[in-house]
């Protein structure tokens, strides 16, 4: 029976575990071979894995507080930024989960922004939470969304999570459904548009963006239902449209007492040749690994071209040697892709290419099996 793995030429993974860094061992036997915590050699790489030095650097950097730097959000991802956001998404990539005392840490913080706390800490946004109440009630929805991904993603999968991710689908997907979201901007005069009133619910504008899709993309389980499976590809239809294209990534302004913020984060895609010559294949991949998880690679010519390149540039051992040229060395999606110590190693930096592709690969494989179900799609677009 073909799977995932009947389009490698060949397969990489003893490579992986006999070249890789502890994180990417383990993360290999967990993720791609999938064996269990019974497993003598997952025991013996997790061990080693929690003792990597990249890891334990990290883990040393961290605030009593939980945080990183005192800050939540990651800001731009075309830089590097210290905050939670980033460190948490780098212990993610060196395979730590809730077990370990550093991510209890900060889901300690994190679980604070699922409750309705007066005293709830804004951190960096304390200034224009407080000279605004408008702000507030965004920044509560944004810390809220974040949190939800990173407790998700590090193991805390509980009923009450799921509650909150299926609210934040139905609410945009309510989104998509307003008349208002084909005109969701107005003009002002500014760089960007204005986002117009009669597209807010409850203090947010639930318009689909990063850090929402890494919500839907870390909670599997919603492919498991059809209404989900439905709300998914009508939201990402919305994404992938000329209406939404124009906005991002910017999406547009947030319209304060005190004056405009751009809400940003928004999901732009372009033609391979953009990523190739400008040097963000790296912000390319991270989306495709995204709509892989989705389960909706398939779905979308553009994405689908983007994939068959993936494919292309495989050697005839399985790995890849992608040139360095394609990543950009200030961005965050590039440390994020950085998991192995320097990349001046050409074997480390294949390491790390041919790991991600991995998971690339798979998560298209088996996602768009669930998403479809093997069946005529119920949704078309």
């Amino acid at each position: 029976m073909t799977d995932w793995k009947s389009s490698l030429r060949s397969d990489p993974m003893p490579w992986l575990l006999d070249n890789a860094c502890p994180a990417i061992r383990y993360r290999v036997l967990t993720e791609l071979l999938e064996l269990g915590r019974d497993n003598l050699d997952v025991q013996k790489t997790r061990q080693e894995m929690l003792e990597y030095e990249p890891a334990v650097k990290l883990v040393k950097a961290q605030k009593k507080n939980g945080t990183w730097g005192n800050r939540i959000h990651a800001g731009d991802t075309r830089k590097e930024h210290v905050s939670m956001e980033h460190g948490m998404h780098m212990l993610l990539e060196y395979g730590w989960n809730r077990e370990t005392a550093p991510v209890k840490l900060a889901a300690k913080l994190l679980r604070s922004y699922l409750t309705q706390k007066k005293d709830m800490q804004f951190f960096e946004f304390t200034k224009e939470v407080k000279a605004d109440p408008r702000q507030e009630k965004y920044f509560r929805w944004f810390f809220r969304i974040l949190s939800l991904e990173l407790l998700t993603r590090t193991g805390y999968d509980d009923n009450r999570s799921r509650m909150a991710i299926m609210e934040l689908l139905e609410l945009t997907s309510g989104f998509v459904d307003l008349p208002g979201s084909r005109n969701p901007t107005e003009e002002i005069g500014a760089n960007h548009p204005l986002i117009r009133r009669e597209v807010w619910n409850r203090g947010y504008s639930f318009m689909p963006d990063l850090y929402l899709t890494r919500a839907f993309a870390c909670s599997p389980w919603l492919l498991d239902g059809e209404m989900a499976k439905m709300r998914l590809k009508k939201i990402y239809d919305y994404v992938m449209s000329p209406t939404y294209q124009e906005l991002a990534p910017g999406l547009g302004l947030v319209k304060t007492a005190k004056g405009s913020f751009l809400k940003g984060h928004g999901i732009k895609f372009h033609p391979l040749e953009y990523y190739q010559k400008h040097g963000h294949v790296d912000e390319m991949l991270m989306h495709l690994e995204l709509f892989a998880r989705l389960g909706l690679v398939n779905r979308y010519p553009l994405l689908m071209n983007h994939i068959d390149w993936v494919y292309s540039q495989q050697g005839r051992d399985g790995r890849w040697a992608l040139s360095t040229k394609l990543y950009s060395d200030t961005s965050r999606w590039t440390e994020l892709q950085r998991v192995e110590k320097d990349w001046r190693s050409p074997t480390r930096k294949e390491v790390d290419m041919t790991f991600r592709l991995l998971l690339i690969m798979k998560n298209q494989w088996e996602r768009q099996m669930r998403m479809l179900d093997r069946r005529d799609d119920g949704y078309p677009i």
